[in-house]
């Protein structure tokens, strides 16, 4: 029983020490960071204009690679995370919400209770259109790029 609890401590021990390597983008007016861990999904806009997705890996402590291709961090000018979920899951949410607008505004024309029921129809649908479109963007403006390699 001892040899399987020793067993068991030094198999976690073992994947506590493994951890990846991380990108950290640091918001440039605080001391706020946010830690991207090797192979997610992010889409990268470069100097030259190209626009790369995919999964990233950290070459080493100033460039990272997508799709091949190696990507200085001093190219990049705007960043974006990309999960799985919210490339699926965003279309729909702003396809539904447009139709909500749509639904809003058609239904305000008829006044009386429709002018309620539209109103709170523009407002549902106005965060499912606004919210994907505007998060996990990391401009270079705003945020610095940097690895930590463990």
């Amino acid at each position: 029983m001892k040899q399987l609890f020793l067993l068991f401590f030094f198999l976690f021990s073992i994947s506590g020490i493994s951890q990846t390597n991380v990108l950290v983008i640091q918001k440039l007016n605080s001391k706020f960071t946010k830690e991207i861990k090797e192979n997610k999904r992010i889409k990268v806009w470069t100097k030259d204009g190209q626009k790369i997705y995919g999964r990233f890996t950290i070459k080493d402590s100033t460039s990272i690679i997508i799709e091949e291709k190696v990507i200085l961090l001093e190219d990049i000018i705007k960043m974006k995370k990309k999960s799985l979920f919210g490339t699926i899951a965003n279309p729909i949410f702003i396809v539904y919400g447009s139709f909500m607008i749509i639904a809003g505004v058609v239904t305000v024309g008829s006044g009386g209770w429709g002018a309620i029921i539209g109103g709170s129809f523009i407002i549902g649908g106005m965060p499912l259109v606004l919210i994907p479109s505007i998060s996990n963007k990391y401009s270079i403006q705003d945020w610095e790029y940097s690895i930590k390699i463990r």
